[in-house]
């Protein structure tokens, strides 16, 4: 007997937390931080700071900017790569190719690490794909074990393209259909201030 109650108090409790992050968070189920934030638009360079970006990632001396971003059917993308779905390990319904000029003003010895860099939705986020990446970068020469970050020589910048999953699964059913529309952000720091930088596809 004891066991149905215990039960039926979790399920309540988990549905009350469920509606309040919900209403917290701007009706919404998506993360958002609570301290200073700042938008910036394509072209804008953005500087890394003393911020510490995506998975705790400290990049001092970088910056980066967003130069393009377009969206591509998986299909499509292999024909143009001149590649086969075997030739990679898995593959998503779609990708976003972003264009980042990248620029180094200090000393950090490991480069710009592409999984700082998350792409946000409105309730939505996605990482990159090492081996997509890899292909479209010629530096990389085909090495997806070696796609995961650029360096760039100190007081350098350069032109690196970073190819992120889109996975159906990922989406709701009209949303996937029509992401196009979808408002997006690459993500540059969390703390202590958010940076991120609004864009759209062309």
């Amino acid at each position: 007997m004891k066991k149905p109650i215990i039960a039926a108090t979790l399920i309540v409790c988990l549905v009350a937390w469920c509606v309040r992050y919900y209403k917290v968070n701007g009706g919404t189920f998506a993360v958002h931080y609570e301290g200073p934030s700042a938008v910036y638009g394509m072209h804008e360079m953005v500087s890394f700071g003393d911020n510490i970006s995506n998975n705790a990632l400290e990049q001092p001396g970088y910056s980066v900017s967003l130069e393009s971003a377009r969206m591509i059917d998986a299909e499509d993308y292999l024909k143009e790569l001149g590649k086969k779905p075997e030739d990679f390990h898995s593959l998503s319904e779609k990708y976003l190719e972003l264009t980042l000029t990248v620029a180094n003003e200090g000393d950090y010895p490991k480069g710009l690490t592409f999984y700082a860099l998350p792409v946000l939705g409105s309730n939505w986020f996605t990482y990159y794909d090492n081996e997509v990446t890899a292909c479209i970068n010629p530096f990389f020469e085909g090495d997806y074990d070696q796609a995961h970050a650029c360096a760039v020589r100190t007081n350098t910048s350069t032109t690196v393209k970073i190819a992120y999953n889109l996975y159906e699964r990922s989406f709701l059913p009209n949303q996937f259909k029509n992401l196009e529309h979808e408002k997006m952000w690459l993500s540059v720091t969390t703390l202590p201030v958010d940076q991120r930088i609004a864009f759209s596809c062309t």
